[in-house]
């Protein structure tokens, strides 16, 4: 039996998109999987010692699998509508051609990417190029797909930032020392200004992925984006060529 006009690739990355948000909204509810605040009074040297510890590690790095599962089965589901629409004409090369800058080796490149497609659904691709904002490519969702794509490829998709917002507050011109280690935040003030203190029980996270260096970062959010921008605008109008 064969089942035709399905892409079983992207149902498959919405199914981890879920399972990504849903893993998240789980956090969020209870905090204290990621992190925990403590005070320790400390009366020989007259401080506060208020230490943040990153305590759920195993379960950020969940968000890291999840997100890759995602970014890899939505990705490879543009491939495989490349191979779809390629039919028996199609070489080894055929893939969703996705570049961020345009030259006359990315033409050359598109061109045997795409051997094979009708004249008309290679024409959409082209107008879907990253490379159609310029120096803003970086901001486009399939430059952003393709990139997080390579990226898991070669490690668990980087988290970069687990940043839980703000953990306690300290009332202003209260003297403080803040010493920071791998796994936790120690805030020393004076024992003298302990109600100074407020903790934030219920702070926003915020997790991103990507590479810090190369100026990529994206929220839960950003991939939700990318799915709707493949979902909506790449899919349907390409699927219409397929017989």
């Amino acid at each position: 039996m064969v089942i035709k006009h399905r892409n079983f690739k992207m149902e498959w990355a919405k199914i981890h998109l879920d399972a990504l948000n849903a893993h998240f909204s789980g956090l969020i509810s209870n905090p204290e999987k990621i992190y925990t605040v403590t005070i320790e009074e400390d009366t020989k040297r007259g401080l506060l010692h208020i230490k943040g510890e990153a305590t759920g590690q195993i379960e950020i790095i969940k968000l890291g699998l999840f997100a890759g599962d995602f970014i890899c089965n939505l990705r490879a589901s543009l491939d495989h509508l490349a191979w779809d629409l390629a039919g028996r004409r199609g070489s080894r090369e055929i893939h969703f051609p996705v570049f961020g800058e345009d030259c006359p080796d990315t033409q050359t490149k598109i061109a045997a990417a795409t051997a094979g497609m009708p004249c008309q659904a290679v024409s959409i691709m082209k107008s879907l190029q990253p490379y159609k904002r310029g120096k803003a490519y970086k901001s486009h969702p399939l430059w952003r797909l393709n990139f997080l794509w390579n990226a898991d490829k070669h490690r668990i998709l980087a988290l970069h930032t687990a940043d839980s917002g703000v953990l306690f507050e300290i009332e202003p011109r209260i003297p403080f020392k803040e010493r920071k280690f791998d796994d936790k935040t120690i805030v020393d003030i004076p024992l003298s200004a302990k109600d100074k203190v407020r903790l934030n029980p219920r702070p926003n996270i915020k997790i991103t992925f990507g590479d810090e260096q190369r100026g990529v970062e994206l929220t839960i959010q950003d991939l939700r984006d990318i799915y709707e921008f493949v979902s909506l605008e790449v899919m349907p109008p390409l699927m219409g060529f397929l017989p």
